[in-house]
């Protein structure tokens, strides 16, 4: 089933390119301030709040996740098989190389002992069924082969379902069928999950509940909900017709993650308040965010540094652990001044733009010198194994997780 030729608007555009990098340049920004937490241990509550907020920028990778994919798979006329073939050898040399090559780079990074390695967790990380357990995420004590790599396991789930999501999940109705189910799998599986792995704690166990495929489901469900809503022609209409921006909307989502700094419930449905969970209501408003951004995408918040940092997205999701870890240690020998109240916001602030920038750079090199290489060899593959394909179904290539 494909779109109908009605509801298909020219989405090729290099400014709808430009907004998917500069969605997963704010992904990783907040990626970032969130961990540049943890190497302050000083640093006043009123930083601490705003910064948390960046534990939800993992959500607004899925969102630009399956909007990328989406527009890929859409490009291509060729079968249903060979289409998913196509994408499944894109995806692994698109993520898997520069993984690997992580989890060796962390080992010594992190100077993991000997007696510390497991054989059943790497291979679960190499394999990226890493999110199905919580020994293998891990939620519990022990080795992490590379550091959030939870999301990437969560990431590859989703790619294996994504060729049947995509011919079934057609129009805006059935995204918003897809989102209600989605929900349902997610409410379903936090009831049920608790009875899982007994022996852990409960923190152990709401953690993992948290990180697992059947509760981000949803977020990368509204993920389609942002493709058919900004492929509907009324919605487009309706939009372009509005007083709203990029820019106006980028600030009400500015206020917006504010004010969801001091709402109540977490990762999991407040069932004595019937309010949801915190980190599908942020989606909401990125979702909210992300249509305007991709039907008008002009404006201060979609500029060259943010479109950049978002190009090399992925590389600075797996290297900015490193880069804080050894800025943060640097930083605290050279830093003359102390850390504690009022003096812990401005050490937080150069740490956190000197892990940005450092990691924009480091980044840059590492794209170039491993992903851009390993793309090219999932492309050649291809060719190797389609050799009667034409150029004209060529996908998109750009990073989906950063």
């Amino acid at each position: 089933m494909e779109l109908s030729s009605k509801s298909q608007i020219n989405f090729d555009g290099q400014d709808h390119l430009q907004v998917i990098d500069a969605l997963r340049g704010y992904a990783i920004l907040l990626v970032i301030a969130v961990h540049s937490i943890g190497h302050n241990k000083d640093l006043v509550w009123p930083v601490i709040r705003p910064l948390g907020l960046g534990f939800y920028g993992v959500q607004l990778f899925f969102l630009a996740s399956a909007l990328t994919l989406l527009m890929s798979w859409y490009r291509s006329d060729d079968s249903f098989w060979l289409r998913s073939g196509k994408f499944l050898i894109r995806r692994y040399f698109r993520i898997a190389p520069l993984y690997y090559f992580a989890v060796v780079f962390y080992w010594f990074v992190y100077q993991v002992k000997p007696n510390d390695f497991s054989f059943e967790l790497l291979l679960g990380s190499l394999l990226f069924y890493n999110a199905w357990s919580p020994y293998l995420v891990p939620t519990v004590p022990g080795w992490t082969p590379v550091p959030g790599g939870w999301s990437i396991g969560v990431e590859f789930c989703f790619y294996f379902a994504f060729p049947f999501l995509a011919v079934l999940v057609t129009t805006l109705r059935r995204a918003l069928i897809f989102f209600s189910l989605a929900l349902v799998i997610m409410i379903a599986a936090a009831i049920g999950g608790m009875h899982l792995y007994p022996e852990i704690t409960l923190e152990e166990r709401s953690n993992f509940l948290y990180f697992w495929p059947p509760n981000q489901l949803v977020i990368f469900a509204l993920g389609f909900l942002l493709y058919h809503c900004v492929k509907s022609q009324s919605v487009r209409q309706w939009l372009i017709a509005s007083r709203v921006t990029a820019n106006s909307a980028s600030i009400t989502l500015c206020c917006a993650l504010f004010g969801l700094s001091f709402y109540g419930p977490g990762k999991f449905f407040d069932w004595s308040s019937c309010l949801p969970p915190k980190h599908l209501l942020i989606s909401l408003f990125f979702l909210a965010w992300a249509i305007v951004l991709v039907v008008k995408p002009k404006g201060w918040a979609i500029n060259s540094a943010i479109i950049g940092l978002g190009k090399v997205s992925f590389s600075a999701y797996i290297l900015h652990f490193a880069v804080l870890k050894y800025v943060g240690t640097l930083l605290q020998l050279v830093w003359p001044f102390s850390t504690v109240g009022a003096l812990s916001i401005p050490y937080s602030l150069v740490l956190l733009v000197l892990a940005i920038v450092i990691t924009r750079y480091v980044s840059e090199g590492s794209y170039r010198y491993i992903e851009q290489p390993f793309i090219n060899l999932g492309k050649l593959i291809i060719r190797r194994l389609y050799p009667n394909l034409g150029s004209k179904n060529t996908l998109l290539v750009s990073p989906t997780i950063s």
